[in-house]
Order: C-alpha cells, then sequence, then structure tokens
C-alpha cells in the first residue's frame, strides 16, 4: 500500500516516506534513500561524522 500526501520538507504532493529518526512524511527527493531518512536529518553530526551501521569503540 502506497502512503500519498504532501511533502513537510518542500510541500509537493506525491508519494511519502517516512524518516527513522524525526518520524516526518517526505518525497523522494527530500528522502535519503541510503540512511533512511529525510535530507534534513541526513544531515546532523550523527550521520556526518560516521557512516550508518558503523560503531565507535
Amino acid at each position: 500500500m502506497e502512503r500519498t500526501g504532501l511533502c513537510s520538507i518542500c510541500g509537493r504532493a506525491s508519494k511519502m516516506h517516512t524518516c527513522m529518526l524525526c518520524g516526518r512524511l517526505v518525497c523522494d527527493q527530500c528522502y535519503d534513500f541510503v540512511r533512511n531518512v529525510c535530507i534534513r536529518c541526513s544531515v546532523t553530526p550523527t550521520f556526518s561524522e560516521k557512516s550508518p551501521g558503523q560503531r565507535s569503540f
């Protein structure tokens, strides 16, 4: 089942994805498919410092 609506970042009407960090519903262009988060969360220091799945010791 595909969810459609308005992107909470850019306002486009399209298919929506849910950010795994903040829960925003965003369109394809505002979603980082590699990290499974919205573009706003993908630029946070958490993701900028290390890649997903990389452990810190």
